[in-house]
């Protein structure tokens, strides 16, 4: 389960059957903590999105020892908290998916950072090379309670506030884009010339582009705002995360909810606010996938501009670059360096 959704569907399906140790945590998670019910048919309910910080606590408090030295040599650690929370052999499934679905919803964020955009984030230890329940996976207790308690998240403290001030800054240049496209001005009109038409186009392109991109920036405009958007990394990616900025996949996965692969190229970026239009066109880029499916025809390392034989309109209209660049360019984003550094 590479993918995010399938893994939120299991954690929906075990949190929703299955019944945890009694009384206390199984009454904890049905009414003080009820986890289950933030898992939504359309994607994680933001009317509840202090759930996870509460588990969060709770497992910090019921800990003896919350030090990884401490915990190597004495152990009552949070990994055996979870471990001990997942114990009920009158339930239905294993106590492997319950300790796995309370690990996943322990590394689920709701991220906010004022000025920038809510958002849902799943960071996984650093530690883990599978999804959650395949790395638990018939392991036993000692392995288990190890796994359970690897604390090193993928995205740290800082790199989810850029999430937040990217995603901001992407739904403020989607916006500004859906508007000057459907207003149809001379401007707008010389931008989407400039990166989507060839040189053989005419007015039947231009058109064409327009309806195009005004009902595919709506689209992406509203997965930037949308309550349920959720950034996380890709597994199969960790080994060379560093060389990719971030992925979706075409057409979405099929939840209900948009997702978003964010990788070391894009956080490594923090605390860079002169590279932040960077971020947003990776999430503008990635949500033209998931939203408008778009294609990888061409990247901005090669040059986006359009070509009859190398780059013709048939392809830069369903190109993801052309259409983070264009986004970007129409907003005002785009500075005369970048963009002689791109449309070439």
């Amino acid at each position: 389960m590479s993918k995010f959704t399938p893994v939120y569907i299991k954690a929906k399906d075990v949190l929703t059957k299955q019944k945890f140790a009694e009384p206390g945590w199984d009454k904890y998670l049905t009414q003080t903590c009820p986890i289950a019910l933030m898992f939504g048919d359309a994607g994680f309910d933001a009317g509840r999105a202090d759930l996870p910080a509460k588990l969060r606590k709770k497992i910090h408090d019921d800990a003896k020892h919350t030090n990884a030295v401490a915990v190597f040599f004495l152990g009552g650690g949070p990994g055996e908290v979870i471990y001990n929370a997942a114990q009920n052999k009158l339930s239905a499934g294993n106590w492997t998916e319950r300790a796995a679905a309370l690990k996943m919803v322990k590394h689920l964020y709701h991220a906010h950072k004022k000025g920038g955009q809510d958002v849902w984030v799943y960071s996984p230890p650093k530690k883990h090379n599978k999804d959650v329940f395949t790395e638990l996976a018939g392991c036993n207790e000692k392995t288990a309670t190890s796994k359970l308690g690897d604390e090193k998240e993928i995205f740290s403290d800082e790199e989810r506030g850029l999430m937040c001030d990217a995603l901001g800054l992407s739904l403020k240049i989607a916006m500004d884009a859906q508007v000057k496209v459907d207003a149809k001005g001379k401007e707008t009109k010389e931008i989407i010339k400039r990166w989507f038409l060839d040189d053989t186009c005419g007015d039947t392109e231009m058109n064409d582009a327009i309806s195009k991109l005004s009902a595919g920036i709506k689209k992406i405009s509203a997965a930037c705002n949308s309550t349920s958007l959720v950034f996380t990394d890709y597994l199969d990616w960790r080994k060379q995360r560093n060389d990719y900025f971030g992925a979706a996949f075409r057409g979405g996965e099929g939840g209900g909810f948009p997702v978003i692969y964010l990788e070391g190229a894009f956080t490594r970026l923090k605390g860079n606010s002169g590279k932040l239009w960077l971020c947003a066109e990776t999430i503008l880029h990635e949500l033209s996938h998931h939203e408008v499916r778009t294609q990888d025809h061409r990247y901005d390392s090669s040059g986006l501009k359009p070509d009859k034989a190398k780059l013709p309109f048939a392809k830069t209209i369903e190109n993801a670059d052309s259409w983070g660049y264009f986004m970007l360019d129409l907003a005002g984003y785009l500075s005369a360096s970048d963009l002689a550094n791109t449309w070439k």
